[in-house]
């Protein structure tokens, strides 16, 4: 078949090889393949090839499936054996059977897992396919792939002795709970298969599980062939045949069940019109991919200095605090040793009127989104510190880990706006909350609620915290705003022509490309400015001891080294030291005549 857009399953079993080599060709390929992020469920067909790109959200037990399986006419008599993968169900015609007995069926296992649309991902991501490789191409048509007249039955049906519900291979989970009954049922199923299953008692927010709001977001079952060397909360591109037959809602609940079995069952088994199942064939790690990239690199103090100009416009004409936003949002973990976490960069601007400029925050992160490719806002008020759920925990009524605010993908900035935070009594959950923000701020880890104990999750979300006086998180890298007059006096003019400067596409477009370049840039402290760095550490500590401890070199070398990657330089220099150096004295001083 010439058109990948025409591969059927029986297609690439019998042509896998050829098959794998014109996906691993050229990428020009894989945007031929509609998106299930982009084109509606409906629009697709049973068995057709597409791809999804999104974040692994939670992983379920191991599914034992026919790899091949034996089918046999009634009518003749004669026997043929067919493939079971890529597939949720046996393929048969009116007058043939599964041989469920036969000694030549085999069984195999497939890893399974629930992935979503990628939380926080901004609009000019999702839509501009250059900017962020790979991604779905939303101006695609589907087109149908040719599908059989057949009868279907689940295609673990007969592994397990001919029971309908598949087989579980790890150890079962006690319940303790039954969940209480939704007024929100789901849609989407066939009157079929409605018939066949008890009454629905999970809702639509609760099947989809999403971490923070996504607009037209998405969830599917994966199901994985090879081993899957993947883990929670990464990022892939999957390119797969879904499945979308109605029935596979239905077939693994029975009238005998419980509300409790029953939520369970529908949690796994959700309508495929609501969440269908990929079968994937190739899977990808989502990586930036950004054009003239080498063009970008040869001008980035050029870039950095247009960047540096909006950001200190919109931080009241503070130069100092535009520099620390800049190098914050560049910032990724390289390192990780015990509790030692470096390239951490967390950030807490203070110091600005709430009173005066009560939209700063939501103007200052409308900006952002426009050229950082994922973000989130936390309005940390003290309502939502006790009511929200941050951490991610495990249900075992449904036997799933449903989702927090902090489950997010990698280098996806939360930014905590605390300029609603009033004093009040903390509940229990809100000092979890609490707990959870300062750990990962400071260790950049979170730990997941398993009920009975907690299991640590390494993360790499950058925290940017805005709040009128100090955070009441611990931050250690605070930078009080040294207000310019002029500048206060015309701020809201100064927020629309930062929105005008930012109209001009190519230069948007250098600041995306800019922060991600930056971002994965290799760099080289380099063994000459050692010594320097110490004497002027030294020579630091003596000034105010109170503020500069020995951790504080951690903190001042990550920042040098930022400092130089914003510039586009790959080592550290002396000049670059000396200035990152003068840069955090001024900060010091700022924050000593605020005590």
């Amino acid at each position: 078949m010439s058109n990948i857009r025409d591969w059927t399953v029986e297609y690439y079993v019998q042509s896998k090889e050829l098959c794998d080599s014109i996906l691993e060709s050229n990428d020009d390929v894989l945007r031929e393949i509609p998106s299930l992020n982009y084109l509606p469920v409906h629009s697709l067909q049973d068995g057709q090839l597409v791809r999804f790109s999104g974040m692994i959200q939670d992983m379920y037990n191991p599914e034992l499936y026919f790899e091949s399986y034996q089918v046999k006419n009634l009518d003749t008599g004669a026997t043929s054996m067919r493939s079971g993968m890529y597939r949720d169900t046996v393929k048969c015609l009116a007058n043939e059977d599964v041989d469920l007995h036969s000694s030549k069926n085999t069984s195999s296992e497939r890893q399974t897992c629930v992935m979503i649309s990628i939380p926080g991902l901004n609009e000019w991501a999702r839509e501009s396919g250059p900017k962020l490789e790979p991604t779905g191409d939303g101006s695609l048509s589907a087109k149908a792939a040719p599908v059989s007249s057949t009868n279907k039955r689940a295609l673990d049906d007969g592994v397990g002795g001919g029971e309908d519900e598949p087989m579980d291979t790890t150890e079962p989970v006690l319940k303790k709970e039954k969940p209480s009954e939704s007024s929100e049922p789901v849609a989407g199923a066939s009157d079929a298969a409605d018939q066949l299953r008890p009454k629905v008692i999970v809702s639509k927010d609760h099947l989809l599980n999403f971490p923070v709001p996504i607009v037209d977001g998405k969830a599917c079952i994966v199901k994985f062939y090879d081993d899957n060397p993947y883990k929670l909360n990464q990022v892939l591109d999957i390119i797969g045949f879904v499945s979308l037959d109605p029935m596979l809602s239905a077939l693994t609940v029975d009238e005998s069940m419980d509300e409790v079995e029953v939520a369970e069952a529908q949690t796994h088994n959700p309508p495929a019109s609501m969440v269908p199942r990929l079968h994937a064939i190739k899977i990808r790690k989502v990586v930036p991919k950004i054009p003239n990239g080498p063009s970008i690199i040869s001008k980035a103090s050029l870039i950095r200095s247009d960047l540096h100009l909006v950001l200190s416009q919109l931080l009241f004409g503070d130069s100092l605090a535009a520099d620390y936003v800049i190098c914050h949002l560049i910032s990724r973990i390289y390192t990780r040793k015990d509790y030692l976490c470096l390239g951490n960069f967390p950030l807490n601007i203070t110091g600005f009127s709430v009173d005066k400029f009560n939209n700063f925050t939501r103007d200052f992160y409308d900006i952002l989104t426009s050229f950082v490719t994922k973000t989130h806002l936390f309005e940390c008020t003290l309502d939502n510190l006790n009511s929200l759920s941050l951490v991610p925990r495990k249900d075992y009524d449904c036997n799933r880990l449903t989702s927090g605010i902090l489950q997010l993908s990698d280098s996806t900035h939360l930014i905590i706006d605390e300029t609603k935070l009033i004093a009040g009594k903390i509940s229990p959950s809100g000092k979890q909350n609490y707990q959870a923000i300062t750990d990962l701020i400071k260790f950049q880890k979170i730990s997941y609620d398993f009920k009975y104990y907690t299991m640590e999750y390494e993360t790499d979300i950058p925290v940017l915290i805005l709040s009128e006086a100090k955070s009441f998180v611990p931050c250690v890298m605070q930078v009080p705003i040294k207000v310019d007059e002029e500048t206060e006096k015309t701020y809201p003019q100064v927020v629309e022509a930062a929105k005008q400067f930012l109209k001009d596409d190519q230069r948007l477009a250098n600041f995306q490309g800019y922060l991600e370049l930056m971002r994965g840039k290799e760099f080289k402290l380099g063994d000459d400015i050692s010594d320097v760095i110490q004497q002027d550490f030294v020579a630091l500590r003596r000034t105010d001891s109170k503020l500069v401890n020995a951790d504080s070199l951690h903190g001042l070398i990550v920042f040098a080294r930022l400092m130089s990657l914003s510039y586009g330089e790959d080592s550290l220099s002396y000049d670059r030291w000396k200035q990152t150096f003068e840069i955090e004295n001024e900060r010091l001083g700022r924050l000593s005549q605020r005590k």
